[in-house]
């Protein structure tokens, strides 16, 4: 675990010459909807192939809007792993839920507070 508050991530993510050591790859969460005629060996079949994708840590299935759910973090765009589940046939709709460090949404808000403040005359 890294041993940095919050000031000296905001002060790494700052200075473009020092890397942001507290993200440690592209993650998300793929929310996927299967097609409804689909057999379950065959879900279980798809679910296991789920898993051995490279990029891909967890795979649940779920009950709700969705049918599984994906845990990815990937050396490579999360949009890749997305589109090559996409394109299967069993696949209705997928949406991609990126993963976001509490420091960047902090940052991107701090970012537009500083802004509004700097136009409102504050």
């Amino acid at each position: 675990m890294f041993d940095l508050d919050a000031d000296s991530i905001l002060d790494v993510e700052e200075n473009k010459g020092i890397e942001r050591r507290y993200q440690m790859g592209l993650r998300a969460y793929l929310l996927i909807d299967v097609n409804e005629n689909m057999e379950q060996k065959d879900f279980i079949n798809e679910l296991r192939q789920l898993e051995d994708m490279p990029g891909v840590d967890f795979v649940d299935p779920v009950i709700g809007s969705y049918d599984i759910v994906v845990t990815v973090d990937a050396p490579v765009t999360v949009e890749a792993i997305a589109k090559k589940i996409q394109e299967k046939k069993w696949v209705m709709k997928i949406e991609v839920l990126r993963i976001v460090s509490m420091f960047e949404r902090h940052h991107a808000s701090k970012q537009e507070l500083l802004k509004m403040m700097s136009h409102s005359g504050v």
